[in-house]
């Protein structure tokens, strides 16, 4: 605590405290012309007074100057003013809202989470992954160990190319993003046109949307106390690793920021024969004036994977799913690797117009770029396996920008939080495949080294190229309107989305097209009650956009571009805040069109068309915080409905949805021990309840449990006093072999038992 604090607290106590030279102030004495004491014990009042104010003179000389004060961000501004850490700290208080800003957990309609860095780094999170695994109604579809971050949010798929970075869409890493730069990874569940606008995705039929749920990720940034920080790691089998984290600032009111984080990693993972080398660098640079702020961030990550873990294709001819092959075994061929590569940075300013309107503007642009050389099994139903080896390039360039306004105004007894915004996102694709022959099921089996399959030539007239073009662009306003000191809040939004699409060269010989821009409107509204102090209410209506879809594959219409699909939702929920513990149970209806197959009569290729619907129905419940100052708990249990609905024909209306189980559960808990001080128990249950592989519902995953337990023990260093932190937790402790997902026809296993170590000091 600051001497200028300790002396204010003291005046205002009137303990007698001391005020600091800077402040300038003289403290009285008494005067010559006092009245006279009429008695002794006044005389000696009056005399001890006199001493104790020459005493409070010199004391101000001597004190320390005073230390600097940061100026504060507005409500509408978000620059520097993340929502503060909730009770536990694994979770924050609020979040960002896109075109909204920032809003507390009880005065957000939605349903959102937002996890902080310190629960990255007590978790040993590795990737964003590892970070959303504690929803229950997140799951990763991408395979453990391939290099992806691909997820199902509330049964919808969700683009690893889709997640924002501080704000900004589709300018995070491409295919995954490492967790060590990361501040807060808010996870919005729903749609959100309004609030962020379309996202770009990728190409294929299922791309791009946000139909679930959205994520942004807040990057780190200098805050007021100097940081200084390694942390080593090591993941099994023999991946050794450090973190960097160096921050400071200055200035008289500390406006200027610079942080620096850093992590690299190499060595052999938990998967047999498999290695990975990753690595990403982060430059934070801010200021924070008294009415400008601007923060700029730029950096690299680059991964070389060795070789890769693919998803499984289900044949034609496959009527069921073998059993699952030991943990950690490795089906890849030994020559094939992953190797992305992403350049990003954003730059974004807020200036304060007066007390009541701030303007934003922000953009950033990122650089992906990704080699590989694999084959994608076919699986069969005795585990032999058939592919088709692959080596190509593929180059994503994005450009995302943003600008608007954020102001209160009252008219009467009404609040209003008026917004308006615009935003564009441009992305361009470009991807180079050649092919080789294919590897016979004679050769390849699930459950054998495949080490003696050889790399067979590639052949330049089987190559594939395409380039498709996305430009997205939009304006959107909203109204928040409360009354009664916020206890009734209204907002009611529209956002008019437009969208481009150009494709080249999508097949050999297939000649440019451009498609006409096709623009939409996506309304909100959205109602917050607060019927007794710290329940809310909340219920919204909100609509998302798919991203244009391009038509891939053998189809007889190849290279078409659908328009945007409109997805709705309708949601109702009440958070309850306890004071240390808050617990959110939300219901909803989410619809969305989907690309179905059709075979028009007579015709010997079938065509695809955005006519089908896919309904996903659910409940969640959702705890974070402290239950008691030593126990926190994180997680809930979340049950999705998703069924097929407009079907070809109507042949599958009615099945359920492609890899959407009815019950998921991610419940952690960490108990500060009382029999050792300063040491901590953490555990995790994470269950995913089964699922169907294909439209027919004739083949399915089984469920599965995962269970992670871990440690953590804090000490002083005998060298500086400062606290060492050393981490150890086992993921999968039980060695479950189990199939993880499904999606769109393929499948994909869970990661074997993986242990992490990590500790980290402090200078």
């Amino acid at each position: 605590m600051s001497w200028g604090l300790v002396s204010s607290l003291a005046l205002t106590l009137g303990i007698g405290g001391v005020q600091p030279a800077s402040a300038q102030m003289k403290l009285p004495d008494v005067t010559v012309d006092a009245p006279k004491p009429k008695t002794r014990q006044a005389t000696q009042r009056t005399q001890a007074t006199t001493t104790r104010n020459a005493q409070r003179r010199v004391a101000t000389r001597n004190l320390p100057p005073r230390a600097p004060v940061p100026y504060v961000t507005p409500s509408t501004g978000t620059i520097g003013a993340p929502p503060s850490p909730y009770a536990g700290g694994q979770v924050a208080t609020g979040g960002g809202l896109g075109l909204l800003g920032n809003r507390g957990v009880m005065d957000t309609p939605f349903n959102q989470t937002s996890f902080t860095s310190q629960l990255i780094q007590n978790q040993q999170a590795r990737t964003i992954r590892d970070v959303l695994v504690n929803d229950p109604s997140v799951r990763t579809i991408q395979a453990a160990g391939g290099g992806a971050d691909s997820l199902f949010i509330r049964g919808f798929y969700y683009d690893s190319g889709d997640y924002a970075l501080n704000g900004l869409a589709g300018i995070a890493p491409y295919y995954s993003t490492g967790a060590n730069f990361i501040e807060r990874v808010e996870l919005l569940k729903g749609p959100a046109a309004l609030l962020n606008g379309m996202t770009v995705g990728g190409t294929g039929a299922s791309s791009g949307g946000a139909v679930g749920g959205s994520v942004n990720l807040v990057t780190k940034h200098a805050p007021d106390a100097d940081i200084t920080q390694l942390t080593t790691t090591y993941a099994s089998k023999s991946q050794f690793g450090e973190q960097v984290d160096v921050s400071r600032r200055y200035g008289e009111h500390k406006e200027w920021g610079v942080r620096l984080n850093s992590t690299y990693v190499n060595g052999n993972t938990p998967w047999d024969r498999q290695k990975d080398e990753f690595g990403n660098a982060h430059l934070a640079v801010d200021y924070h004036g008294e009415n400008v702020r601007i923060d700029a961030d730029v950096g690299y990550q680059a991964d070389q994977l060795n070789p890769p873990l693919r998803f499984f294709t289900v044949g034609a001819t496959t009527t069921s799913i073998p059993a699952p092959p030991s943990p950690g075994t490795n089906f890849q061929v030994p020559w094939a690797y992953y190797a992305p590569t992403d350049f990003f940075s954003t730059v974004k300013g807020e200036v304060d117009l007066n007390d009541r309107i701030t303007a934003y503007a922000g953009f950033g642009y990122h650089d992906s770029n990704i080699n590989y050389r694999y084959a994608s099994p076919v699986i069969s139903n005795t585990g032999a396996l058939s592919g088709l080896p692959l080596t190509g390039s593929e180059t994503y360039q994005t450009f995302a920008g943003e600008a608007g306004f954020r102001m209160t105004a009252d008219t009467g007894p009404i609040n209003h939080a008026l917004n308006v915004g615009y935003s564009v996102t441009d992305r361009t694709y470009t991807q180079r495949v050649v092919t080789a022959a294919t590897i016979p099921a004679t050769a390849w089996n699930l459950y054998a080294d495949p080490s003696n399959i050889p790399l067979t030539g590639f052949s330049s007239t089987l190559a594939a190229n395409q380039q498709v073009g996305a430009n997205l662009w939009s304006v959107g306003v909203s109204d928040t309107m409360s009354i009664l000191n916020k206890r009734i809040q209204l907002t009611v939004g529209a956002r008019r989305q437009t969208a481009g699409t150009e494709v080249a060269n999508f097949l050999p010989n297939t000649t440019s097209r451009p498609f006409a821009d096709t623009s939409v409107w996506t309304p909100a509204y959205a109602l917050v009650i607060k019927p007794v102090e710290h329940v809310s209410l909340y219920a919204n209506y909100i609509e998302g956009l798919q991203t244009p879809v391009v038509v891939t594959g053998n189809f007889a219409n190849v290279g078409t571009v659908f328009p945007p699909g409109q997805t709705k939702q309708v949601e109702a929920g009440v958070k309850v805040d306890f004071g240390r513990i808050t617990t959110t149970v939300s219901a909803f209806d989410i619809s969305r069109p989907s690309v179905i197959s059709v075979t028009a009569a007579g015709a010997t290729q079938a065509s695809q068309a955005l006519n089908g619907l896919q309904r996903n129905t659910g409940a969640e419940f959702n705890v974070f915080g402290e239950v008691m100052p030593s126990l926190r708990l994180l997680g809930g249990v979340a049950y999705t409905h998703g069924v097929q609905e407009q079907t070809q024909g109507g042949a599958t209306d009615g099945k359920r949805a492609v890899g959407v189980p009815e019950l998921t559960a991610s419940l952690g808990a960490e108990w500060d021990t009382s029999f050792m001080r300063d040491l901590t128990l953490t555990g995790r249950v994470v269950y995913t309840g089964a699922q169907y592989v294909d439209v027919k519902n004739t083949i399915s995953l089984p469920d599965w449990t995962r269970v992670d337990l871990g440690a953590r023990y804090t000490f002083k260093s005998p060298w500086n006093g400062k606290p060492i932190v050393v981490r150890a937790s086992v993921e999968n402790v039980f060695n479950k072999a189990y199939w993880a997902s499904a999606y769109s026809g393929v499948i994909t296993l869970g990661a074997p038992r993986t242990y992490l170590v990590s500790t980290t000091f402090n200078f």
